[in-house]
C-alpha cells in the first residue's frame, strides 16, 4: 500500500492491543510528517537532529520503543505459562530493540528539545536498559545500575512540573523500585553485599549524572521564573496592585503555591499540627522575603517622572504584603486556638468524669494557654486595625469594621478562659462576674459583625456557642460562691453559738484543753470560761500561779586559790631590791610592811 512501511505494516502474528496501537500511532505520525519510507519497495530513512522539525518527530523512536515493549511483555506473560526457549529469545531481541530506539530519542532531544525532555528521554533510556539486563540474568549489578540512575531522575523529576507530569514521574517509580530491589536480592544470593549506589552510578558514568544533575537545577530554576511570571498582580482589601519586579513575583508565587499546600491539608481531617503550623510559618516567612524584596526596590528607586508613581504603587503593594502576612498569622493562632481549646475541652471531660487518659498521653491545655493565644490574635487585630487606617477608603472602613468585630470576639473568648483559671483557682466571685462580662463581650462582637459589609457566619455560630459556655459556666461559679457563703455562715453561727453563758455543756464547739483552765490562759477559745456554779466566772487566777523564771547563774573560781604567783622582784627598781637595815623591830615584826 502507498504510505504504508515496513514497521507498520500488519504482523504475521497477532499483537496484543497495546502494540496495535503503537502501530496504528506510528503510521499516522509518519502521514503527519510525511516521513515515508517508500512507495512499494521499503527504503528506510534515519532520524537526523537537524532534520527534525515537528514534535510528532520525536513521538515515532518514542512509539517503536513502546511497540517493541509491549510485544515483550506479551511474550513475558506466555512465558509464565510455559517456558520456551525461542520465546524468551524472541523476548530478549524485542527488549533490546526498545532499548535501541529508546537510546535514538536520547539522541535526539540531546540537541533538540528543551532540559527537561532531555531529562526525561534519558531516564526512559536507562529503564529500558536495565529491563534487558534484567532479563539476560547476566549482569544483575549493571541492571541495578541503570535502575538506580534511572530513579533518581524519576525522582528529581518528580519534584518539579506540573501535577500530569508529577503523576507520571510515580508512575515509572512504581515499576522501578521493585526491580531495583530484585537485583539486590539476586546479588546477595551470590553471597557477596550490593555495592553502594555511588560505586554503580561511577560504573556507567558519574559524570554524566553530575551533568544531569546541574541540568535538573537550572530546570528547577526556569521552572519557577515561569511561575513566577504569571504572578502579575496582586489583590487585596477589594484592590488589585500590578507586581512588576522579577525579585516580588517569586516570593509572591511560593506563597500561592504554599496556599494551595495549606488549603490541601485543611481539607483533609486529621493532620498533624506541627505540619500545617510549619505551613503557616512558611507561608509568613516568605511574604516576609517579599516585602523584603519590595523595600530592596524602594531603596534603589531612581529619579524620573515615573518614580512618585512607582514609588506609591510599591508602598501601596508592601501594604498589600503586609496585610496578608497579618492575616496568616491570624489564621495560625486561630488553628492553634482551636487545637488548644479542643485540648482544653477534653481535659474537662476527663476531670468532671474521673476518667483516666488511655492510648497516647495528650499534653492537655490549660485555660492559661488559651489566654496567650487570645492576646496574640488581639496584638494581631490591633496591627491590622493601624494597617486598615493607612489603606483608607471603603476598604479601609470595611477592614476597620472587621477589625472591630474580630476584637470584640476574641476580648470575649479571652473572658471565658481567663474566668476559667480563676474558677480553677477557687475565686468564684471574680470567675462569675468574668463570665458575665464574657456574654456581654459576645453581645457586642455580634452586634459589630452584622455592621460588616459581609458578615462571618461561622464567627456568628463561635459566638453563640461562647454564650452558651458562659451561661452554664457562669452558674457553676455562682452556684460555688453561694455554697462557699453558706458555708462560711454556718462556720460563724457555730462559732457564736459555742459562746454561749450557759456553761459548757451547753456550747457545741471544741471543748477546753484544761476543765479548771481560766479565760486569761487560753484568749483563743471560743467558749465561756464559768465556774463550777452560776455566777462563778474564772477569769484570771488570783493569787497568780508560781512559775519558776530564768536567773543569772553565779560562778565560783575555785582553782585561784591553788595558783602560785612567780616572783617578779627583779622587775623593781634597784633602790628597792638592796635591804636596809633592820633593827630588833624589823627583825622581829620583818612581814609587816
Amino acid at each position: 500500500m502507498d504510505g504504508m512501511d515496513h514497521d507498520a505494516s500488519p504482523p504475521a502474528v497477532e499483537l496484543p492491543v497495546f502494540a496495535q496501537y503503537c502501530s496504528r500511532r506510528l503510521r499516522r505520525i509518519y502521514k503527519g510528517v510525511k516521513f515515508l519510507h517508500g512507495r512499494g519497495r521499503y527504503q528506510k530513512k534515519k532520524h537526523e537532529p537537524d532534520a527534525v522539525k515537528d514534535v510528532r518527530q520525536l513521538h515515532i523512536p518514542l512509539m517503536q520503543a513502546e511497540r517493541a515493549w509491549a510485544y515483550a511483555m506479551d511474550l513475558k506473560s506466555q512465558l509464565e505459562q510455559k517456558v520456551v526457549t525461542q520465546k524468551r529469545q524472541h523476548l530478549i531481541r524485542r527488549l533490546s530493540k526498545a532499548a535501541t530506539h529508546a537510546a535514538e530519542l536520547v539522541a535526539l532531544t540531546s540537541q533538540r528539545c528543551d532540559t527537561r525532555t532531555q531529562v526525561e528521554a534519558e531516564a526512559y533510556s536507562l529503564w529500558m536498559a536495565g529491563s534487558v539486563l534484567l532479563e539476560k540474568e547476566s549482569d544483575w549489578e549493571g541492571a541495578l545500575a541503570r535502575f538506580l540512575k534511572s530513579r533518581r531522575l524519576f525522582e528529581e523529576l518528580g519534584e518539579v512540573g506540573s501535577f500530569e507530569q508529577q503523576g507520571v514521574c510515580k508512575h515509572f517509580l512504581d515499576q522501578v523500585d521493585p526491580t531495583v530491589r530484585y537485583c539486590q536480592y539476586q546479588i546477595s544470593r551470590k553471597g557477596g553485599a550490593a555495592p553502594s549506589p555511588e560505586e554503580l552510578l561511577e560504573s556507567i558514568g558519574g559524570s554524566g549524572t553530575d551533568q544531569l544533575q546541574s541540568k535538573l537545577a537550572s530546570m528547577a530554576a526556569a521552572a519557577q521564573a515561569q511561575a513566577a511570571a504569571a504572578t502579575s498582580s496582586l489583590s487585596w482589601a477589594g484592590e488589585t496592585l500590578p507586581v512588576r519586579d522579577e525579585s516580588v513575583r517569586i516570593p509572591l508565587h511560593a506563597a500561592q503555591e504554599l496556599q494551595a499546600e495549606l488549603d490541601a491539608a485543611m481539607d483533609t481531617d486529621g493532620g498533624e499540627v506541627e505540619a500545617r503550623v510549619s505551613l503557616h510559618d512558611r507561608q509568613i516567612n516568605v511574604y516576609a522575603e517579599a516585602r523584603a524584596a519590595i523595600k530592596s526596590v524602594l531603596a534603589l528607586g531612581q529619579g524620573g517622572a515615573d518614580s512618585e508613581q512607582l514609588r506609591g504603587e510599591l508602598m501601596a503593594l508592601d501594604r498589600a504584603v503586609q496585610g496578608l502576612m497579618l492575616q496568616q498569622s491570624m489564621q495560625r493562632n486561630l488553628f492553634l486556638v482551636e487545637d488548644a481549646e479542643a485540648r482544653f475541652a477534653r481535659a474537662q471531660r476527663r476531670q468532671l468524669s474521673g476518667q483516666r487518659q488511655r492510648g497516647e498521653r495528650e499534653r492537655p491545655a490549660k485555660a492559661e494557654d488559651v489566654v496567650r493565644l487570645y492576646d496574640a490574635l488581639l496584638a494581631i487585630v490591633s496591627e491590622l486595625n493601624e494597617l486598615a487606617v493607612h489603606v483608607g477608603g471603603a476598604a479601609g472602613e470595611a477592614l476597620l469594621d472587621d477589625c472591630a468585630a474580630k476584637q470584640a470576639h476574641y476580648q470575649a473568648a479571652r473572658a471565658l478562659y481567663v474566668a476559667h483559671s480563676l474558677l480553677a483557682a477557687g475565686k468564684f466571685g471574680e470567675a462569675a462576674a468574668l463570665f458575665g462580662r464574657a456574654t456581654e463581650r459576645c453581645q457586642q462582637a455580634a452586634s459589630k459583625y452584622e455592621e460588616c459589609s459581609s458578615p462571618d457566619q461561622q464567627a456568628g455560630v463561635q459566638l453563640e456557642a461562647l454564650v452558651a459556655a458562659a451561661a452554664a459556666w457562669g452558674a457553676v461559679a455562682a452556684a460555688e460562691l453561694r455554697a462557699g457563703g453558706l458555708r462560711e455562715a454556718a462556720a460563724a453561727q457555730e462559732g457564736l453559738e459555742g459562746m454561749s453563758l450557759q456553761g459548757p455543756g451547753a456550747a457545741a464547739g471544741r471543748k477546753r484543753a484544761r476543765p479548771d483552765a481560766y479565760l486569761a490562759e487560753e484568749l483563743d477559745a471560743w467558749e465561756s470560761f464559768v465556774g463550777p456554779a452560776k455566777g462563778q466566772a474564772r477569769l484570771c487566777r488570783l493569787p497568780p500561779a508560781l512559775r519558776t523564771v530564768p536567773f543569772r547563774p553565779i560562778f565560783l573560781d575555785t582553782a585561784l586559790n591553788y595558783i602560785q604567783a612567780p616572783d617578779l622582784t627583779h622587775r623593781l627598781p634597784a633602790k628597792q631590791q638592796q635591804p636596809a637595815a633592820q633593827g630588833t623591830f624589823s627583825r622581829l615584826f620583818g612581814g609587816w610592811r
